[in-house]
């Protein structure tokens, strides 16, 4: 799936679904390799009788169906695996943001989120509205939402991490900002996480105390006037 240039690959083949993929086609292979045995056996019993010409039209009716069956079945897995290109649905929402209009905003993203639940930018943008009005459980459900959709884009580890390092401790973000590195090893924050990878390495040794002085505090809550839906 593509989004204005974005990558954003369609989900279905990915994760849990690639060995539901190799199970349909193991169960297709074994279907065939069944049929064909018992087509042959029935063949083999009937040969020489009234009923021979009956049973092979209606085997070969079996078979014609049978592989238009297979070749939809392929198909359908070929056409959900292949890249969608999609208009960018963002405008809206990121217009919302624009005005100040968080709430809104989150409004919007959610739709795009219920229309396309494997888009992982569409968690991405929401996680990170959530994150304005600081409902942060949500935020790190949708951050985590991307990251699961598409494990190969950096900004969600490094967003992910920011809240959980503000929430808990340098030990426990580490993670996330030492993928978000492994990802984007040139971002313009590199010194900034690599401090905080730091700070990580040392709670877990016993040096630094979890949680102590030395986090910073998210952003206020944005001024939508509304409460956090």
């Amino acid at each position: 799936m593509e989004i204005q240039g974005s990558a954003d690959r369609h989900a279905l083949l990915e994760g849990m679904n690639m060995p539901m993929l190799g199970l349909g086609l193991g169960t297709a292979f074994v279907a065939v390799i069944l049929a064909a045995a018992g087509t042959a056996i029935i063949l083999r019993k009937y040969r020489g009788t009234p009923f021979e010409a009956n049973i092979r039209k209606w085997a070969r009716i079996g078979w014609i169906g049978f592989i238009l069956y297979l070749a939809a079945y392929i198909g359908f897995f070929v056409h959900r695996s292949s890249p969608e290109k999609v208009p960018y649905p963002f405008a809206a929402g990121d217009s919302l943001i624009a005005k100040g209009d968080y709430n809104g905003a989150i409004r919007a993203y959610e739709g795009i989120v219920k229309k396309y639940p494997n888009m992982a930018l569409a968690h991405f943008k929401l996680g990170m509205a959530l994150r304005m009005v600081k409902a942060i459980a949500p935020s790190i459900k949708e951050l985590k939402e991307a990251i699961k959709e598409d494990p190969e884009q950096a900004e969600p580890y490094f967003a992910l991490g920011s809240i959980i390092w503000t929430q808990g401790t340098s030990e426990d973000a580490m993670p996330y900002f030492k993928k978000g590195l492994e990802l984007d090893p040139a971002n313009r924050q590199r010194d900034f996480f690599l401090k905080i990878i730091h700070r990580g390495d040392l709670e877990k040794k016993g040096v630094l105390k979890p949680g102590s002085t030395g986090r910073p505090m998210l952003s206020p809550p944005a001024p939508s006037g509304k409460e956090t839906p």
